[in-house]
C-alpha cells in the first residue's frame, strides 16, 4: 500500500487541474482485500476532494465497452463510478447510470449470494451503492438500512468465510467467525448511522460501503515494503511468512477488509474536520472511539464487536489496521499472545500521510501450514 500512499499525497500535493489518469488494471485487477480497499479509498479520497462531480480519467487506449466493463467488475471501479459524474476517456465523457449498467448483474448475483459468479480468483467483493436497485445486499442486511443482526452475520460470516477459503477452513477458528459475526453487525449499522453523511451531519449525495475479503498469498516482491514502515510489521513479516520455490518469501492469510466512503471515523466521531486538530488530537480522539463499549448502537452489548475480534486475533497471531483521516494504525499479536495490550494501537508508518476519505478496517489471519 506504500504506493498508495504515495499517490494520495501527490493528489494533495499537486494543483487541482492536474488530471490523474489510470489504466483499466487499477479497476480490475485483484491483489489482496487490504489492498484493493486502500486502492477503493484512493478513489473515493479523489472523489470527494479533487473531481467533486467531475468525470474519472481512464487511459484512452481502451474502447468504451472495456472500460465499462472493467470499471464495474470490482468495487475500487464501482465505487469511483458512483461518486464522480462517470469516466472520461480522452475526450469521450461516458455518463455515470450508462457505466454502472456493466455492474447490475454483478449487484443481482450479490444480492441473491450467487458468489460463484462474483468471485475471481479468491477474492469475493460484496458493495453496497447508494440509490441501486439492490443497495442492500441480503448476505449483510436484513431491510433497507438495517444491517444484519449478530447472530445472522455470523451465519453470513461463516459463508463467506468457507466461501474463499475452502482449502484452508480449518485455520479459521469458529470463534473468529462469530466475532466477526458480532463486528460485521456492529461496523455495517455504524456506516448507516454515520458514513451516509459528512462530519456536519449533512447527507452525502452519493456513498457506498461494504466488504472485501479473501484467501491471499502475500509475495515478497509487492508486498513486503508494506510491512517495513515499524519494527513490528517487520517481525511480524520474518516470522510468519514463508519461502516459496521462487526464492522469495510470501505469507499465506485470510483477509477482510470493511470500507465505507463517509467522513471518516474521528470525523465522525467529533464532527470535527481532522484537519482543524492536531496529529495528536486526532489519534487521541480514534483510540477513544475505538475503546470498548464505544457505540452509536442502543442494543445490548453495543461495541462488542470490536473487543471480540482483537480477541481472537490475540489467540491466533493476527492483525488488524485501520486507515481513517491522517492516520493509519494496527495492533499485531503472535499467536498465543496474553501479554499485549489489545488497544495498544501503533503507527502502520513513520511517515506522514495525507488525508483520506471514508474509513477502512483491515483484519489479517496468517494460514500456517500445521
Amino acid at each position: 500500500m506504500v504506493d498508495i500512499e504515495r499517490a494520495i499525497s501527490q493528489m494533495h500535493s499537486e494543483p487541482e487541474d492536474n488530471k490523474f489518469v489510470f489504466p483499466l488494471d487499477f479497476f480490475k485487477a485483484r491483489h489482496s482485500p487490504m489492498y484493493d480497499a486502500s486502492r477503493l479509498q484512493l478513489i473515493v479520497t479523489l472523489a470527494r476532494q479533487r473531481l467533486k462531480g467531475d468525470c474519472l480519467d481512464i487511459h484512452p487506449n481502451a474502447t468504451p465497452e472495456d472500460a465499462k466493463k472493467a470499471v464495474c467488475s470490482y468495487s475500487p471501479g464501482i465505487a469511483g463510478a458512483r461518486l464522480t459524474r462517470g469516466i472520461r476517456l480522452g475526450g469521450q465523457e461516458l455518463d455515470r447510470r450508462d457505466v454502472l449498467k456493466a455492474a447490475a448483474e454483478k449487484m443481482r448475483d450479490t444480492d441473491a449470494g450467487v458468489f460463484r459468479d462474483v468471485i475471481r480468483g479468491r477474492a469475493l467483493d460484496l458493495i453496497c451503492v447508494a440509490a441501486s436497485k439492490v443497495q442492500y445486499l441480503r448476505p449483510l442486511f436484513a431491510a433497507p438500512k438495517i444491517a444484519k443482526e449478530q447472530e445472522a452475520m455470523r451465519e453470513s460470516m461463516a459463508e463467506l468465510v468457507d466461501y474463499v477459503n475452502q482449502q484452508s477452513r480449518e485455520s479459521i477458528p469458529d470463534s473468529l467467525i462469530d466475532a466477526l459475526g458480532s463486528f460485521s453487525s456492529e461496523l455495517l449499522q455504524n456506516t448507516q448511522d454515520h458514513a451516509v453523511t459528512d462530519h456536519e451531519g449533512n447527507p452525502y449525495l452519493a456513498h457506498v460501503e461494504g466488504l472485501i475479503l479473501g484467501w491471499t498469498r502475500l509475495n515478497e516482491e509487492l508486498f513486503s515494503e508494506d510491512f517495513s514502515g515499524n519494527d513490528l510489521l517487520r517481525a511480524y513479516w520474518g516470522a510468519e511468512s514463508g519461502a516459496t520455490d521462487s526464492g522469495l518469501t510470501s505469507l499465506r492469510v485470510f483477509e477482510i477488509s470493511y470500507f465505507d466512503s463517509g467522513p471518516g471515523l474521528v470525523s465522525r466521531f467529533t464532527g470535527k474536520l481532522v484537519t482543524d486538530m492536531t496529529i495528536k488530537q486526532e489519534r487521541n480522539e480514534l483510540l477513544q472511539c475505538l475503546q470498548h463499549n464505544v457505540s452509536s448502537k442502543h442494543q445490548d452489548a453495543a461495541g462488542e464487536g470490536l473487543p471480540l475480534v482483537l480477541s481472537e486475533l490475540s489467540k491466533i497471531g493476527g492483525l488488524i489496521r485501520i486507515r481513517s483521516g491522517r492516520l493509519s494504525v494496527f495492533n499485531v499479536f503472535t499467536k498465543g499472545d496474553t501479554q499485549r495490550n489489545h488497544f495498544e494501537f501503533e503507527d502502520w508508518t513513520q511517515q506522514p500521510l495525507a488525508p483520506v476519505q471514508g474509513a477502512v478496517v483491515s483484519i489479517l489471519v496468517p494460514l500456517r501450514a500445521e
